[in-house]
């Protein structure tokens, strides 16, 4: 096995995460410094990162979590007390996270110590849509959000789309919208609205690729594990 996809295997981040790593020199293998992307990995050999051993696990964890409110998708933070790993069992709390949720956003976020699955469900390129319920505080034209979410627009040196938006009362003027992303910019769904002078009060994600918080059943703060390909569209 391609040593990039081992240590991704291993839960050390993503393939270019982990490309990163080694040619960086922060990874040895039986003792030797290696920065070449081309070597192989046998299970004979002891792969280190740093000072911690390269450990493939014997399954991949995969699961998902409903996020409420006022939890941080993180491993810890000083300035906030709560974060996601609180809401699951301690033996889950080295996975990484596939598309984070902001401290005011809520909804299905999925967790796995597979740095190749992260990487394909956060990758835009993948193809993995993620839908989003919004509530607004105030009405705008369905029309000028269509417009303007579906072209795309610069905001912060980004260049923020939607793929698709939908109003969910099916009014000329809503507040309030599904729209589904593929990017994953940060508050990019905040973002957008703010653009057309709209602020976002309540923001649910409730679908991951064919993945939706209705077909999981799981209610707020709870979790289930899935089969690793459950996710794909």
């Amino acid at each position: 096995m391609r040593i990039n996809r081992y240590l991704a295997d291993c839960g050390f981040g993503s393939r270019r995460k982990t490309e990163e790593l080694i040619l960086s020199g922060k990874v040895r293998v039986n003792g030797v410094v290696e920065t070449s992307l081309g070597i192989r990995i046998s299970p004979m050999d002891r792969v280190m990162v740093g000072n911690k051993q390269a450990i493939p696990p014997e399954k991949n964890v995969f699961l998902a979590l409903n996020k409420p409110k006022g939890y941080l998708c993180s491993h810890g933070d000083k300035f906030h007390s709560h974060t996601i790993f609180e809401l699951l069992p301690g033996k889950f709390g080295r996975l990484a996270i596939a598309g984070r949720l902001d401290l005011d956003s809520r909804g299905l976020l999925l967790l796995s110590d597979d740095g190749n699955l992260i990487q394909e469900i956060t990758h835009p390129s993948e193809g993995s849509e993620k839908e989003y319920s919004v509530s607004l505080d105030s009405e705008i034209p369905f029309e000028r959000v269509k417009e303007r979410f579906l072209k795309g627009f610069m905001d912060e040196g980004e260049f923020l789309k939607a793929e698709k938006v939908f109003s969910q009362d099916r009014k000329p003027e809503s507040d309030s919208f599904r729209v589904v992303l593929k990017q994953g910019r940060k508050r990019q769904i905040r973002r957008m609205f703010a653009a057309l002078g709209a602020k976002v009060t309540d923001l649910q994600r409730i679908r991951i690729g064919k993945l939706t918080l209705e077909k999981l059943n799981i209610g707020e703060g709870k979790f289930v594990l899935l089969d690793p390909k459950a996710w794909r569209p």
